[in-house]
């Protein structure tokens, strides 16, 4: 205040009697006191919430991955595990893993992320799936999945001799998870499938006779040959395709894990990670497969979902092309929407059905 304002104060305090002068200080003392009350009071809070913003990002978030019994690093799970396991870590997010621990169809898992019982968990793509969960759409596979060749009955080797067709396919019947999206995509294509709950009941059928042919993606078939000792044998001519996507599905709330994810898969990808452990998993097997001298027969996949991003060619595997003149030539049906798929160069006539 100016020299005014204080005379101006200074009068009026000298015609107030003592007893106002004393209550009038009482109350200036008070408010005085509030004042820093209040001052102290925003401070703590600032410094609390600064605190429990710490703590959150601080806290470690547990998330529950469906698996089975066996450990992933024992069963064909252990690469998508860890590119889950890698995923995250370099997301930046503070997590950690812990498996389900319960045998369970894939139905049955996904379900039970439906349900928030399960956080993540890895699977082939369809318009279902995607309407129920949230899909992180960075194929794990690169499309791998939808590469089926043939597992067949040692002592029925040459069944599918002479089949160079959708329409000779027409003429085998073959085996499918109950679950499994690629059940309806080779039904959607007018081929005769039988179905079992568990992979295991699929291998005995096939031993029994019970259907001409397995159709196994080529990341998993060749392990599944060596493994199981019922005596089977792969097709060495035909492979059939069709565009399919593995991704990672969460529940449809967990919106932040998933945007970790795709950050994290992201990050994978442009320093080489994904395709390290992608090589160090499937490489072998996707040699031994020779998918370039191979007759290709495409199907249509009614399950794909519009949003899967075909058009990005860096996300799939390229087959090797070495005549691409005579590819363009005997391209099949344009609307199978094949992922940026090159025709390969064969010692079969390189032509798809």
């Amino acid at each position: 205040m100016g020299a005014g304002s204080d005379f101006v104060i200074v009068v009026y305090q000298q015609w107030l009697l003592p007893w106002e002068q004393s209550i009038r200080m009482n109350i200036l003392g008070i408010f005085s006191g509030l004042l820093l009350m209040s001052s102290a009071l925003a401070g703590a809070a600032q410094q609390h919430n600064s605190v429990v913003e710490a703590s959150a990002k601080d806290k470690v978030r547990t998330v529950i991955y469906g698996s089975p019994l066996l450990s992933v690093e024992q069963t064909a799970q252990m690469y998508p595990f860890k590119l889950l396991q890698a995923a995250l870590k370099a997301s930046g997010g503070n997590y950690q893993l812990k498996p389900a621990n319960l045998d369970m169809v894939q139905g049955r898992v996904l379900k039970e992320i439906e349900l928030g019982n399960v956080d993540v968990y890895w699977s082939m793509t369809s318009l279902e799936r995607e309407q129920r969960l949230l899909p992180v759409r960075i194929p794990l596979d690169k499309g791998l999945n939808g590469w089926r060749l043939l597992l067949l009955a040692a002592d029925q080797a040459d069944i599918a001799a002479g089949v160079h067709s959708l329409k000779g396919l027409k003429r085998l019947s073959f085996l499918q998870g109950h679950d499994w999206p690629d059940t309806e995509i080779l039904r959607f294509n007018q081929l005769k499938v039988l179905t079992a709950p568990h992979p295991q009941q699929l291998f005995d059928m096939l031993a029994r006779h019970r259907a001409s042919a397995f159709p196994r993606s080529v990341i998993e078939i060749e392990q599944e040959q060596r493994h199981n000792r019922q005596g089977f044998v792969v097709e060495p001519d035909l492979v059939i395709h069709y565009p399919s996507a593995v991704y990672f599905f969460l529940n449809k709330t967990e919106l932040q894990l998933a945007a970790d994810l795709e950050r994290g898969l992201h990050i994978l990808r442009k320093n080489g990670q994904f395709d390290l452990l992608f090589q160090q998993r499937y490489g072998a097997a996707i040699k031994k497969a020779r998918l370039d001298r191979r007759r290709i027969i495409e199907l249509k996949n009614p399950l794909l979902p519009p949003d899967t991003p075909l058009a990005d060619g860096s996300l799939w595997y390229q087959v090797p092309q070495s005549q691409p003149a005579a590819v363009q030539a005997q391209r099949g049906d344009p609307e199978m929407n094949k992922p940026g798929v090159t025709e390969p160069a064969a010692i079969l006539p390189a032509k798809r059905e």
